[in-house]
């Protein structure tokens, strides 16, 4: 294996992962919020710095000693037709809900995430999916 070989396998490794035959996946979703304060003025801004407004967000809850004030999300951002992976407050999201995913690129995430494969091999995923949903939706601050 020469260097550019062992590089690239660093930057973009191959995940094999098995997804148990499943065509999809279910994810929380959610949507980035219209309009919300920031900073000490109370200044009125419009989505966030990475997403526009009503931007779907795939979510995936993993901070939760902090009472999930920050979550990773994977969507597509402003400006760029790829998708990103960062980590935003959780007040900037709202609506979240659980939806099946069939995107090859998100399920590979999805499948390599601690949270859904610790749900998906409990036999109560949706009762999981569905409390974390829940909890999500209360910590929404959106200008109406």
């Amino acid at each position: 294996m020469n260097l550019k070989d062992k590089i690239s396998s660093w930057i973009n490794p191959k995940k094999e992962i098995d997804f148990d035959n499943r065509e999809f996946e279910y994810c929380i979703v959610g949507n980035i919020v219209d309009e919300h304060f920031w900073g000490m003025e109370k200044e009125i801004k419009k989505g966030s710095k990475q997403f526009r407004p009503g931007a779907k967000v795939y979510c995936m809850p993993e901070f939760g000693g902090t009472a999930h004030e920050s979550i990773r999300v994977l969507g597509k951002p402003r400006k760029q037709k790829r998708l990103i992976n960062i980590i935003i407050r959780t007040y900037l999201i709202k609506d979240f809900r659980i939806q099946k995913v069939y995107n090859p690129r998100i399920q590979s995430e999805i499948g390599s995430h601690h949270f859904y494969w610790t749900n998906r091999r409990s036999g109560s995923e949706m009762k999981n999916l569905n409390k974390m949903v829940d909890y999500l939706n209360t910590l929404t601050e959106e200008i109406k």
